[in-house]
């Protein structure tokens, strides 16, 4: 990967963490590790930890993006001994898009769960 892409990559890093931080929530951005990786970007919202992945590219390869963010919070979970490994999502940059309207990909289960826990709570 060019110092350009690894630039690019970093920025957005860096404009994910400050959005999530102006909207109130805990995020920061992770230190990488290679091999054991733990994701970009670990936040807490309604006292739920998430790992984030995310990905400026030009082409999207959305299995392997997922694959990563899996495994990063296995990885995660594992350097600090917990037991049920957070949530993973990726956070992909919609080109010339603002930063909110980034994509969110996660899978059918996790969202029907979030989906099941927000109404839950709301009534």
């Amino acid at each position: 990967m060019s110092s350009y892409n690894k630039a690019k990559g970093s920025k957005f890093e860096t404009d994910v963490m400050k959005y999530l931080r102006k909207l109130g929530h805990f995020a920061e951005r992770l230190a990488k590790a290679g091999a054991n990786d733990e994701g970009d970007i670990v936040t807490i919202i309604a006292g739920q930890t998430y790992i984030l992945e995310c990905k400026n590219r030009k082409s999207l390869d959305l299995p392997q993006f997922w694959a990563e963010a899996q495994a990063e919070a296995a990885n995660y979970a594992k350097a600090r001994g917990l037991v049920v490994e957070p949530p993973a999502f990726v956070i992909v940059k919609k080109r010339r898009g603002k930063i909110e309207d980034a994509w969110v990909i996660q899978s059918l289960e996790k969202w029907i769960e979030n989906a099941s826990t927000t109404r839950t709570n709301n009534n």
